[in-house]
């Protein structure tokens, strides 16, 4: 029994999601898009929209309100309010409920499409204010983070 549940933890470290460690500007930089959004649904088992490099249909589909945009490429007037994530967590998907508030980063995965994962997240440079590989609940954003969203230059 025990080298089944060694084993069981073994696997477990290799499938699950690796990120690099990244500073608050370069999670910023990297980005395409840094937003402060409020969830309004969350729907299982999606494709991407057509267009997208990412194929499968097993992904998540976040139907959000952006609440601050702090970056958004320079060709886009809005952000659009459809975020895909993997629905697993070996590749890195996000799971965040519906009716609260979420710091978010990510890419355009199309003109009508966001997506994002959980590496990358803008998190504060201060490990003592986040958890690694995590998504800030915008209540648990530090001061000194939101402050600072509005002024970093890439």
């Amino acid at each position: 029994m025990r080298i089944f549940t060694i084993l069981l933890l073994c696997v477990g470290a290799l499938l699950a999601c690796k990120c690099k460690d990244q500073s608050t500007k370069e999670s910023f930089c990297k980005a395409h898009w840094v937003s402060h959004v409020k969830v309004k649904a969350r729907v299982g088992k999606q494709g991407l929209p057509e267009g997208s490099t990412r194929k499968g249909l097993n992904n998540l589909r976040y139907h959000v309100e952006h609440l601050d945009v702090f970056k958004k490429p320079e060709n886009m007037t809005q952000l659009p309010e459809e975020i895909f994530t993997p629905s697993e967590t070996p590749a890195c998907g996000i799971k965040i409920d519906a009716g609260k508030e979420y710091l978010l980063a990510g890419r355009v995965e199309t003109p009508s499409a966001l997506f994002t994962v959980i590496c990358g997240q803008v998190l504060s440079d201060n490990p003592a204010e986040n958890q690694y590989e995590n998504v800030l609940q915008w209540q648990n954003v530090p001061q000194s983070l939101r402050s600072q969203l509005s002024s970093i230059k890439c």
